[in-house]
Parts: structure tokens; sequence; C-alpha cells
């Protein structure tokens, strides 16, 4: 009499891609993306409609790993996004980008145009030996030395009057050119921006120098005053405070050196001077 005993598979079968709807029996092996990786599974239950694995996690009930693979696929939404690790795939994002066109590296920014551009808040720790042209946008801190080996500070040049303009922006620029002549007396509010006091993007203890050259031909318009964030401030001139513009031909110059003491607290030194030919 013939005895039939079974053995099972003696050697594991390849199923090609997992398929809900196909019974799968021990020892089959099948690739499936779980959308980390792209793997090889074997069977270790019966089943049917169980997938191997769920971003990573593997169904031990009815599978185990057999290969582990690479990435199921690449992150990013737009050419230039660089990628980083994130859990056991790929994560990226458009504030941090390489632009093949202009050769240059963003970070918190969508579309960089110098060799390196960082906006947002920056710290460096350590020596910082920059060359050429980098932009740093936002609040940077520097720890220790750095060395700029050219350096080109943003003016922001206004085809109108100095009274006609109320607030300057900080984080726009530190010096305002206005080219047309005042038409009266003005006092500038210094902030970080519409939506950002100057006191928050400022540590106690440090300064910052801001500069207006206003057009003129009446020294019966100047400024003997700024408000910081909305609130005046008590100014100390060079040579006490000015009682009159001083150019009727050229330009008036006022450097404000603004220097946080405490929270919300300034003081500021000030002086005016005449540009004139």
């Amino acid at each position: 009499m013939a005895i039939t005993v079974d053995v099972g598979k003696i050697k594991l079968v390849w199923r090609g891609a997992y398929n809900a709807s196909t019974a799968y029996t021990v020892d089959d092996v099948v690739q499936y993306n779980d959308g980390t990786t792209i793997s090889a599974y074997i069977n270790i239950a019966d089943s049917t409609g169980q997938v191997p694995s769920t971003t990573g996690t593997v169904n031990s009930t009815y599978w185990d790993l057999l290969a582990k693979g690479a990435s199921a696929a690449a992150s990013g939404v737009i050419n230039g996004e660089l990628q980083y690790k994130s859990s056991s795939g790929f994560g990226a994002t458009s504030i941090l980008l390489y632009n093949t066109s202009t050769n240059s590296l963003g970070i918190g920014t969508t579309n960089p145009v110098h060799t390196l551009e960082v906006e947002g808040n920056s710290k460096f720790e350590g020596g910082v030996n920059i060359v050429g042209v980098s932009t740093f946008s936002g609040t940077t801190n520097v720890t220790n030395t750095l060395k700029v080996h050219e350096a080109f500070e943003k003016a922001t040049v206004i085809a109108g009057a100095a009274n006609a303009t109320s607030n300057l922006d900080i984080k726009t620029s530190t010096v305002y050119l206005f080219t047309t002549n005042s038409g009266a007396s003005w006092t500038h509010n210094i902030r970080g921006d519409g939506s950002t006091s100057l006191n928050s993007v400022m540590d106690i203890g440090q300064s910052i120098v801001v500069a207006v050259m206003s057009k003129q031909n009446n020294t019966s318009y100047y400024t003997a005053n700024i408000t910081i964030d909305g609130a005046a401030q008590t100014e100390y001139f060079t040579g006490g405070p000015p009682g009159s513009g001083q150019s009727t031909t050229g330009y008036d110059g006022y450097f404000w050196t603004i220097i946080k003491t405490a929270d919300a607290a300034f003081t500021v030194l000030a002086t005016q001077t005449q540009f004139s030919t």
C-alpha cells in the first residue's frame, strides 16, 4: 500500500507583486510596496487580503520580512527639493532646495538666487568665514569670529519725501534714501516690519544703526525724533537736538544708533549731518 506524506513546499515560491485577491500559502514570496519601502516578504500563515506590511510595520501574523528594499518612492514635489531621512523613508520640503539653474542652495526659501540663501533666524557658533555673495534674511546670530571678505548693505531708495513715509522696516533695510524734497517735518517709526516689532528681533545688549537721507530744499523741514514700535523715544543728539534742517541743495542725513537695554527699552544716540554739492 502506497503511503503519501505531505512535505509541503520544498522551495520558496515566487508569486510576484502582492495582490489582495490572491490566496497565499506558507512559503509564498511576494514583492510589496508598503508606502515606505519596496521589499520581499515570505508568507508564514495562509491568508487572503492580508497586506505584508504597512508603512514599515510588518504584518507578522501572516508574513515575515525576507529582504528589505530601498525607499518606495523619492519624496518631494518640485525639482531641486533636497531629501532627508524621515522615519524609514525620505522626506522633502520646498524650503530646502537646490536651484540648478542658478547653482543656489536655499534654506527657508523656495527660490534661492544666491550661492547660499538663508531666510529666517540663523545661528553660527565658531569661526565663520564668508567669501563672495551670501544672503541671510531674518535674525542671524554669530558666536565668536565672523570674517566677511565682501560686504554690501541693502539700501531702500524711495522716490518720495521723507515726510510721506511713516514706518521704517529694518527687516527690509536699515538705510533709507528719499529722493524727493521733504514737504514737512516728520517722525519715523522704526520697527521690524508690519507684523514684527523691533523689540522682538533684538536681544538685550544688541545695537542697530538706522540711516535716513532726505532730499531737502527747505531748512524748515527736518526730524528731531523717532518712535520705536510706536513708542516715543528720548534721543541723544551729537551737539544737541536739531532745530531745523541743514541743506537746501542736497540731502540731510540722520543716523540713529539704537541700543536695546531691557525689554522694550532702548537708548537712542543720534546724529544729523548735511550732504551737499
